[in-house]
């Protein structure tokens, strides 16, 4: 009998294997499900080779022990050569190339040695030729058992060329955990063949296996095991290895455009069932290749699938499947919520090539001009300039940055008391030698998501200061610059001391420049953000609140802080025309000005609405009723011929 103590030390391994990819839901997509199938017959394959040795611990074997043993060995043959075919077929799907395989001639290539091995063990109970279970002697090889041997080693030797040649579908350690259960495995093998009683096998393979679970498959990384769908980092990674290999595949980018507010509505459980529910009603659809499609999710709500390029539907198909699957999960799981969706199919790599524009639409599209549509095909839309500058956006402004092409636009603000125009709001735009201008709306997502937000916001105050310092205002009638200050430069400690050194570098008093936050920024106002608000007070600076009527921002809130404006956003004037908007912005008008607050209306941009505010006693109006943001020169231009 062998030293079966290896064997034995393998199972729990193998055991630890499947439990955490269960408990971790790893049991959807081709790659888990080879993984678990790996596991899974390398643990019967370490039973069976306990169940080979143990009856030979006493020998002669009787009856039952004779045929139990002979079964065994069967079953260990069987399985002990899958797990090279099934391991081979993992590493092509885990580095998306199993496409290689899909012709018909590598097919039969591929399967021809394993079919051999199942022939030659059908014929074995005629010929004896593989291996001999005699009551007497136990287990012994026969003549063709060295051919099996032989087929074991082309799938062996294959796998690890072709994991060699993958080096660039994978992260050196994720490379290095693969290449281990080759070389694992097949030491072990080489040391059994020539010592059959050593039973290495199995333990090396399990120690292997736990290696590829604990480097390569990472549950915490590769699934998302509330909804078990892959991850968004099995996206990008995926993603990558496909436009490596060249293959060609449908990507269906699905947005559930309120996925917060259902979220919310549901609480994070329910949401996760109902995320789960809409993935198994995709996943139910008979595609062509079923074993292609790959479903993953992106917090909070945007689901990506990746078919065979053959598997193509058209807009009306893929409008009637989430429709009608969002329908079903909404009556089965019994939520009184719509999905809202925007579906984008990109063929890849015929629209797009490249990963980062591939990400970058399916993040984008929805903010396409035709904002009606449903479904968009990537074809129809990838040359659009709107579309493009947004997919862009990172490198045009790191381009910008870099070659100081970031220039500021001022908007005049009209005071309806005097009938001139005392202010401006500074408005940044970024001028592009291949796209042009380019708005705020753009960008500064991209500034934000790229950490440039905090220098940005620097080059804007140096550019206004400038503007004050080099041109006299106080002739121009107006009496300051209104600038916007982000989030993060709130946050920033050493804002204060920043507008010192350009007050005293440009000799700006500053009386001349407002302050613009937010109402998001208001509602988030504490610590730090109180500090460097009430130290540029005490410098000179005033404050206006922006977009107020987007937040919730009360009257006793709005007194904590020193503000001097109120500016009204567009969104509450748009509803001027009701009876029950006109109302709103009038009481909101009294309101502030019995506070002592000033209001300026933005977004004026016809005569009617100009009178109907100038009525009700506002303030300020801005808007492209006046003029649109202009440039620096155009602004003095303007505002000399108006202020006159």
């Amino acid at each position: 009998m062998g030293n079966i103590y290896f064997d034995i030390c393998s199972i729990p391994l193998f055991l630890i294997i499947l439990f955490v990819c269960y408990s971790r839901r790893m049991t959807k997509g081709n790659a888990n499900h080879l993984f678990i199938s790996l596991a899974l017959i390398s643990l019967i394959t370490a039973v069976a080779d306990l169940c080979i040795e143990i009856p030979q611990g006493t020998l002669p074997m009787s009856e039952a022990s004779y045929v139990f043993c002979t079964i065994s060995t069967y079953i260990y043959l069987i399985m002990r050569n899958a797990t090279n075919v099934v391991l081979l077929l993992f590493l092509l799907h885990l580095t998306q190339t199993s496409f290689l395989i899909r012709n018909k001639v590598v097919k039969v290539l591929f399967s021809l040695p394993y079919s051999i091995i199942i022939i030659l063990l059908i014929l074995n109970p005629f010929f004896h030729n593989v291996f001999v279970v005699s009551a007497e002697t136990g287990y012994s090889r026969g003549p063709l058992m060295l051919l099996l041997y032989i087929f074991a080693l082309f799938y062996g030797i294959t796998g690890f060329v072709y994991s060699i040649f993958c080096r660039r579908y994978l992260p050196l350690r994720k490379w290095l955990s693969l290449l281990s259960i080759y070389v694992l495995a097949y030491a072990a093998v080489f040391i059994q063949f020539f010592r059959p009683k050593a039973l290495l096998e199995m333990f090396f393979t399990a120690v292997g296996e736990m290696l590829v679970m604990l480097a390569v498959m990472r549950p915490e990384e590769r699934m998302d095991s509330e909804v078990a769908m892959l991850s968004w980092a099995s996206y990008q990674w995926d993603l990558n290895n496909i436009l490596r290999s060249h293959e060609h595949v449908q990507i269906i980018v699905i947005q559930l455009m309120n996925a917060r507010e259902t979220r919310n509505y549901l609480g994070d459980q329910k949401y996760n069932e109902y995320l789960s529910k809409i993935a198994d009603g995709i996943r139910s659809v008979r595609w062509k290749h079923p074993h292609r499609a790959e479903l993953y999710l992106e917090r909070p709500g945007t689901i990506y699938l990746i078919t065979e390029s053959d598997d193509t539907l058209t807009e009306e198909e893929v409008n009637h499947l989430l429709v009608s699957v969002s329908e079903d999960v909404r009556k089965e799981v019994g939520m009184g919520v719509r999905s809202e969706t925007r579906i984008c199919l990109i063929r890849c790599p015929e629209d797009l090539n490249n990963a980062e524009d591939i990400v970058s639409l399916g993040h984008k599209f929805p903010k396409i001009e035709n904002r009606e549509k449903t479904v968009v095909m990537a074809g129809d839309v990838v040359t659009s300039k709107y579309l493009t500058v947004e997919m862009h956006a990172e490198g045009i402004l790191d381009r910008a940055m870099r070659e100081n092409r970031i220039e500021m636009y001022y908007q005049p603000i009209y005071d309806v008391r005097s009938g001139r125009f005392r202010s401006a709001e500074a408005l940044v735009r970024i001028i592009d030698l291949e796209y042009g201008l380019i708005s705020p709306g753009v960008f500064i997502p991209a500034a934000e998501a790229q950490g440039l937000i905090i220098p940005l916001g620097d080059v804007i105050s140096e550019q206004v200061f400038r503007f004050v310092s080099e041109h006299d205002i106080d002739a121009l009638g107006l009496d300051y610059i209104e600038m916007n200050l982000s989030v993060a430069q709130c946050m920033d400690t050493t804002l204060p001391e920043k507008f010192r050194r350009l007050q005293e570098k440009y000799g700006v008093d500053p009386g001349k420049i407002n302050l613009e936050i937010t109402e998001t920024i208001y509602g988030n106002i504490s610590g730090v953000m109180l500090d460097n608000i009430n130290e540029l007070v005490r410098m000179g600076y005033t404050f206006a609140l922006d977009d107020y009527g987007t937040g919730y921002s009360s009257i006793q809130r709005i007194n904590r802080l020193p503000l001097k404006l109120i500016k009204i956003d567009k969104t509450v004037l748009d509803e001027i025309t009701t009876e029950n908007g006109r109302t709103i912005l009038e009481s909101t008008m009294r309101m502030m000005q019995k506070t002592g607050k000033q209001l300026v209306v933005e977004g004026a941009e016809t005569e009617e609405v100009v009178e109907a505010l100038k009525e009700m006693g506002c303030d300020y109006i801005q808007g492209f009723y006046f003029s649109k943001p202009l440039p620096t020169g155009e602004f003095i231009r303007f505002i000399e011929d108006k202020n006159r």
